[in-house]
């Protein structure tokens, strides 16, 4: 096969290449210039060398800040220092050395911002450059002091840098985020917060996601001004064009103004009033019902809900009349919370303002998180952010399993620790336990100090990580977060361990930082488990927890698309329960509920992880068999109908005779499409209920004479 050529890589390569080779061509040249004292006079060399030494520096410049990680390599670090020399050793130059003694400020300050490599290298160039040019009796004392001021005060800048940016940290401005900026399309305002235009996005992803779950004309977010006023943030709807999108409004009266009043939802199920209630459209629009959902700020939990200020209003309408229910409600009120999370958290990094490394460091955490797609993706920004903004020897994550009862070591530091990861952590006599029983974070200053509590992750992982080395550790809880409507504790999702070899306990900026990471994950685990509940309120059926209508046929486009795609085979089972209406009749229809809900059990254990089980409607139930041939779902119906007769089904005492009668067809020997295949399994399943019931039959084992009649 051909292999592809990158040429976009290679171009990069190339040009990081010339990049380098032109620094330390530019280097020379200019080190040649110095020892010719040619910056003492003004000559075209000189002037040519300074352009372009200046013309370097900015170039770097720009391209540091306008980087998203805002993190130097190595390299960088050192080819900075040595640019920053080079200015300083042509001024030196120009002034006949009168300002050497800025020297011993300049190398302590590269060795706190480019590390000790850069400063190590800034001190030779500096040091060879004076040896060499001046012949003074004081010079080697000179040296002396330059060595030991970088050394010391150079030690005690990168040593306290972490406390420096925390000291900021704490010190942070509470400034408000002006919420005009979220609505507004002025360039020169949306300039004030360069994440509007992600925060819009997500509100906007959000509102469809919506659109999708619930039958609806209009799907509208009100957002509150600084003024008082409301105005459309986002929308979507089958009347866009009559959508009042510049409108700013006071809801003093009518169902908006209800819903501002009592701070929850308002659902009307006959609109009155139109053009009162309804002052979105620019125009009437037979619209039936209505569901406004309050959103309270997020920000003021420890407010009561009573006393919050109310920062939006969801609206969902529909031409229907009665289609919002109890599951609509609730997908929209997740929905909701998930624009409060995201309208909080951008609000929280604009608010908090921490040192240079910190700010980049948790700015980009936010921007990531917001464009994360799964738990496992939070879980290494987590660590990554982590590594880099904390000095951490060691970074482990753990989440709560709830079926066992025990913690999941899910992320380690470390590329050669990789094997320890999906280790069960005990909670007994560990800090992973004694955090998540107390809900709150853990720091220790001298872990080897301690006579109780000393293991983190338990026996086993402790030994190989190495954890009898740690000395300071700080264990942060992810915890669920939860509503103000919603009842019970909040629960501890995992929990964020980070370690120092050294014994250097976390200052209180450090924690700060941490509280917020670890808090900002928690929400996005929690809205993400949030957003599977949605979506199975969505595509399963609720008394028997399998699959709705809908969602099979989905399912079986998708597996008969990929058995074209791949040659192979797929089988359909369609499955009636036989007598139902006797077990109604004589027992009472909750009993026939249990039935159902039985089968919906045995079906769920009975198959594969790969097959899919649904409620086809009433009574019937359907399993689609990817990658199985005929005899393969004979098999898998023969277990079914097995595990039925040895699950014996009680009803208030009252042992029930449950049977299924099955029909089954594959594709593509016995049809050629969705409907046909359904339609050969159905007819398969009316001759196993002709039969007799309680048989399996497939399609293909009718004979010409019973398919004619």
């Amino acid at each position: 096969m051909k292999k592809s050529i990158d040429f976009k890589s290679k171009i990069k390569l190339s040009n990081y290449v010339l990049g380098k080779v032109f620094i330390i061509i530019l280097s020379i040249l200019i080190l040649a210039l110095i020892y010719k004292n040619s910056f003492k006079s003004i000559n075209f060399y000189s002037i040519l060398a300074v352009i372009l030494l200046i013309s370097a520096v900015a170039y770097k410049s720009v391209n540091y800040i306008a980087s998203a990680s805002r993190s130097l390599s190595r390299i960088d670090e050192i080819e900075f220092a040595l640019l920053s020399t080079l200015v300083f050793e042509i001024v030196l130059q120009i002034f006949g050395n009168e300002l050497f003694p800025l020297s011993y400020v300049l190398l302590p300050l590269i060795v706190l911002f480019f590390g000790w490599s850069a400063g190590g290298l800034t001190f030779v160039i500096i040091s060879v450059l004076q040896i060499t040019q001046l012949q003074s009796p004081s010079l080697p004392y000179q040296i002396i002091i330059l060595f030991l001021s970088t050394s010391i005060l150079g030690f005690l800048l990168k040593g306290n840098k972490l406390t420096l940016g925390s000291n900021i940290l704490q010190k942070g401005s509470g400034k408000k985020f002006s919420l005009h900026n979220l609505i507004s399309d002025n360039a020169e305002e949306q300039s004030e917060s360069s994440n509007v235009k992600e925060l819009k996005d997500d509100i906007n992803k959000a509102l469809e996601i919506l659109g999708k779950l619930v039958s609806s004309h209009s799907v509208l977010f009100y957002m509150k001004m600084d003024d008082g006023l409301f105005a459309i943030a986002a929308s979507i709807s089958k009347s866009n064009d009559y959508i009042d999108k510049g409108q700013r409004v006071s809801f003093r009266g009518g169902y908006l103004g209800w819903v501002l009043k009592t701070k929850t939802q308002v659902l009307i199920t006959s609109i009155k009033n139109v053009r009162q209630n309804l002052i979105y459209y620019t125009k009437d629009i037979p619209v039936r019902s209505l569901l406004a959902t309050p959103l309270l700020m997020k920000a003021e939990n420890h407010i009561p809900e009573s006393k919050r200020d109310i920062v939006g209003i969801l609206i969902v309408d529909s031409m229907d009349q009665d289609v919002f229910g109890e599951k609509e409600k609730l997908i929209i009120s997740l929905i909701c919370e998930r624009i409060g999370e995201i309208i909080d958290r951008f609000q929280l990094s604009e608010k908090v303002k921490l040192s240079s490394q910190e700010l980049n460091s948790f700015y980009d955490f936010t921007q990531k998180l917001t464009s994360t797609g799964s738990v496992d993706d939070v879980l290494d920004h987590i660590a990554d952010t982590l590594g880099r903004v904390l000095e951490a020897d060691l970074i482990g994550i753990t989440l709560y399993d709830e079926e066992e009862g025990l913690s999941i070591l899910k992320r380690i530091s470390g590329s050669e620790k990789d094997h320890l990861e999906g280790k069960e952590i005990p909670h007994p006599d560990t800090l992973i336990g004694l955090v998540y029983d107390g809900k709150n974070y853990f720091n220790a200053e001298d872990l080897s100090a301690r006579t109780k509590y000393k293991r983190i992750f338990g026996k086993e992982v402790d030994f190989a990580l190495g954890v009898k080395n740690i000395k300071s550790v700080l264990i942060y809880p992810l915890i669920e977060m939860i509503s103000e409507t919603q009842d019970g504790e909040p629960n501890v999702l995992g929990s964020v361990v980070i370690g120092r070899y050294d014994k250097l306990a976390f200052n209180e900026g450090e924690i700060s930082l941490a509280k917020i990471i670890c808090g900002e994950s928690a929400k996005f685990i929690t809205t993400s488990h949030n957003y599977e509940k949605t979506k199975e309120l969505a595509v399963k059926d609720g008394l028997t927890g399998l699959y709705n209508h809908r969602h099979f046929q989905e399912m079986l486009s998708y597996t008969i698309a990929h058995s074209d795609r791949y040659d192979e085979r797929c089988s359909l089972i369609l499955i009636d329960l036989d007598d139902l209406k006797y077990i109604n009749d004589t027992y009472g229809h909750r009993a026939g509920d249990s039935v159902l809900s039985f089968i919906g059990t045995v079906l769920t254990e009975s198959l594969r992880e790969v097959d899919i089980s649904a409620r086809y409607g009433g009574d019937e139930f359907t399993v689609i068999l990817p990658n199985t041939n005929k005899k393969g779902s004979l098999a898998i119906a023969e277990k079914i109908k097995n595990n039925i007769k040895s699950m014996p089904f009680k009803f208030k005492g009252v042992e029930l005779n449950v049977t299924l009668s099955m029909g089954i067809a594959t594709y593509p020997e016995n049809a050629a499409d969705n409907e046909t295949l359904i339609e050969r399994a159905d007819r398969a399943l009316y001759e196993s209920k002709n039969q007799g019931k309680n048989r399996v039959i497939h399609y293909e084992d009718i004979s010409l004479e019973e398919l004619g009649t």
